[in-house]
């Protein structure tokens, strides 16, 4: 099982309602930078899964690569907020019922530059 971290945690202020399932970290970016993340996921049974947005900002974009066990979430902020990405996880068993799992990645978007000086201060970083 892993160790998930707890929004009590965040460096930022976050509305806990934002969750949904599993928090799965927070980012910090600065307006109008690309957002890169990439993510992985383990199958105990080593079936191959598919990933879908369940709920993003406008303009969020998911890759998707099953053969690795990963997706890439791409996106540039166009407007200052704390906003949250959500994800899905299903699995594709050979056999059985496919299950899922329901993720959360906060989100903070902030002014250009703000980053340099509260990364300066100490504020915190993703898990």
């Amino acid at each position: 099982q892993p160790n998930y971290p707890r929004i009590e945690d965040c460096p930022f202020p976050v509305d806990p309602n934002l969750v949904v399932g599993k928090l799965l970290g927070w980012i910090r970016i600065e307006l109008g930078k690309e957002l890169i993340h990439t993510r992985t996921w383990f199958d105990p049974n080593g079936d191959s899964a598919r990933v879908r947005i369940v709920s993003a900002p406008e303009g969020v974009k998911l890759v998707n690569k099953p053969r690795i066990n990963s997706y890439t979430i791409f996106w540039t902020p166009r407007q200052i907020t704390t906003t949250a990405i959500v994800v899905q996880v299903t699995d594709d068993p050979l056999s059985g019922k496919s299950l899922s799992d329901t993720g959360t990645i906060l989100v903070q978007v902030v002014p250009r530059g703000q980053l340099r000086v509260c990364e300066a201060k100490g504020c915190g970083s993703p898990p």
